[in-house]
């Protein structure tokens, strides 16, 4: 069963597919949230808290199996940083998701911490102090949307946190083409043109 979503070779359109998959996952789970708080308490609530470990756990590892899935068409990640840039920017200023807001953000978040931890051993693993400092920044931001979607709720913090979340996922999108992990199995650069 585990070999149907190991790390492969995608195409473009598996790949993008894998990625909508994966987004659409999470937007399922988050969507049905009232099941266990149909008060709407939201993080303050436990049930509440312990409901988002399904989308965290998809959104962390779906990130990761399109990131090392999609050597071949490195573009197909950085589409999709774009794409959760544009949602951020769409969500938060203005009304096109309608009733749905608090769904997005709930599927933004995970889908962010994701891309952060793979940004951050993306960076990491060049080895060079530009690489580092972006890393450690990666994780921080990582860290701050974590605290803040699931503990916190700081409306101050995500007005900070909204502009900077899409600016951060355009730079990984500009970065991710160049920077992916996985070496290719026949050896040399990833195929594609990223």
């Amino acid at each position: 069963m585990f070999k149907l979503v190991a790390p492969r070779d995608l195409g473009a359109i598996p790949a993008a597919v894998a990625a909508a998959f994966v987004a659409l996952a999470v937007f399922a789970w988050t969507e049905r949230t009232v099941i266990v708080d149909p008060e709407g308490l939201s993080v303050p609530y436990w049930p509440w808290k312990l409901w988002q470990i399904g989308p965290l756990l998809i959104g962390l590892g779906g990130v990761w199996w399109v990131w090392l899935s999609s050597r071949r068409v490195p573009w197909v990640p950085s589409l999709a940083l774009g794409i959760v840039a544009l949602v951020v920017l769409a969500n938060g200023y203005s009304g096109l998701f309608g009733d749905y807001r608090g769904d997005v953000w709930r599927t933004v978040n995970p889908l962010f911490i994701g891309s952060s931890s793979v940004a951050a051993v993306a960076l990491w693993s060049r080895g060079c102090s530009a690489g580092r400092v972006g890393a450690l920044v990666s994780v921080a931001l990582g860290a701050l949307v974590f605290a803040n979607g699931y503990f916190v709720n700081n409306e101050v913090l995500w007005q900070i946190l909204n502009p900077v979340r899409m600016l951060t996922a355009l730079a990984w999108a500009a970065g991710a083409s160049q920077a992916h992990l996985a070496p290719h199995p026949k050896g040399g650069k990833p195929t594609g043109d990223g």
